[in-house]
């Protein structure tokens, strides 16, 4: 009787071990089918980057000057669209070219339409009611040159030294010269030596500095197979042979051709102002006097014109109290000092010590 009790309770757990087997399997099936069965979901599409490009705001001429960031534009567009090595994407990088041929509004603004504004283009406009200004280029050296510390946009004033040579003119002699049969009185005048009076003025105020040339850096083998060069005494004009030739590195070749390809030689450079045609005349006209010519740098912002006097001798005696040396009276010797002779002075005699 027991025996049959446990077989009939050993039937009946496995019977309940096998349907939780089953059913955990059929579970485990179903949630596997379910996973395969759930369809992807694809991910959203990469945006495609913007990039700025620099267009023509306005219809732009040929030989326009793009100095004025009101001409041009910027407008974001895909960098796929975007021709990076003919387009811009900063305005900066355009400002100060010159455009080759004209430009629709809208268009972008290419590089092979560009070129680098020569000197004509970058001379300043003149204010209303004032004379044009031009390119005018003056031979500067170290201390002519504010000792080379200018640089492009600064204004200097132009001070020239001029050389006058005046012939002295001393009276003569009252002679009796007889004119028809009547005794007259005539005095005569003595030519003496030329002698030669400095005058200094500021003949330019505010000139600007449009441009500074300054020699080639000579290489090592222009060193070794040139002797230095010595730079020319004027201040302003530069060294010319005898056939009025510039001397190019202290050399000129046969035919007038130049043996170095330097237009300068070291120490001077030529400086490009911004002059009105009377300021060139001015300066043409103390150049051609072989004036000194200095330049003085003004400070950043320095817009006055100054009025000055010009100094000379008589000016600086009698304006700013210049003291002159009275000349000294001749040293006049006497009859005993000339003809009477001095006794030979007899040397002491020193003790040894």
């Amino acid at each position: 009787m027991q025996r049959g009790a446990l077989l009939f309770i050993l039937i009946i757990l496995i019977v309940i071990i096998g349907g939780l087997a089953a059913f955990l399997l059929l579970r485990g099936g179903s949630t596997v089918t379910e996973v395969s069965t759930t369809p992807e979901v694809p991910p959203p599409p990469t945006a495609v980057p913007l990039v700025s490009v620099v267009q023509a705001r306005i219809d732009l001429d040929a030989n326009t000057l793009l100095n004025d960031r009101n001409l041009l534009d910027t407008i974001e567009v895909p960098i796929t669209e975007f021709d990076q090595a003919n387009e811009f994407s900063n305005v900066s990088d355009v400002l100060g070219k010159l455009l080759i041929n004209p430009v629709e509004a809208g268009q972008p603004i290419r590089r092979d339409n560009l070129r680098d504004a020569g000197l004509a283009q970058r001379i300043p406009t003149p204010e209303p009611g004032q004379p044009a200004v031009k390119a005018y280029p003056l031979f500067v050296n170290s201390l002519s040159g504010v000792a080379d510390q200018v640089a492009v946009n600064d204004f200097v004033d132009i001070v020239a030294t001029f050389q006058v040579d005046r012939q002295i003119i001393r009276p003569g002699t009252i002679q009796v010269v007889t004119l028809n049969d009547v005794d007259q009185l005539v005095r005569e005048y003595e030519y003496a030596e030329t002698q030669s009076f400095f005058t200094t003025k500021t003949i330019i105020q505010r000139a600007q500095v449009l441009q500074i040339v300054r020699p080639a850096i000579p290489t090592p083998s222009d060193v070794e197979g040139e002797g230095q060069t010595t730079a020319p005494q004027s201040s302003s004009l530069p060294q010319v042979d005898e056939t009025g030739q510039p001397i190019v590195g202290g050399q000129v070749a046969e035919g007038g051709q130049t043996s170095s390809p330097s237009t300068l030689t070291e120490g001077i450079w030529v400086v490009v102002l911004a002059l009105t045609d009377q300021e060139i005349e001015l300066l043409e006209f103390a150049l051609q006097s072989q004036a000194r010519i200095v330049m003085a740098l003004r400070a950043s912002g320095d817009n006055a014109i100054e009025a000055t006097s010009g100094v000379t001798i008589d000016l600086l005696v009698r304006e700013f109290g210049l003291p002159l040396p009275r000349p000294l009276p001749p040293r006049v010797y006497g009859e005993n000092e000339v003809f009477v002779p001095e006794p030979t002075p007899t040397p002491l005699t020193l003790p040894i010590p």
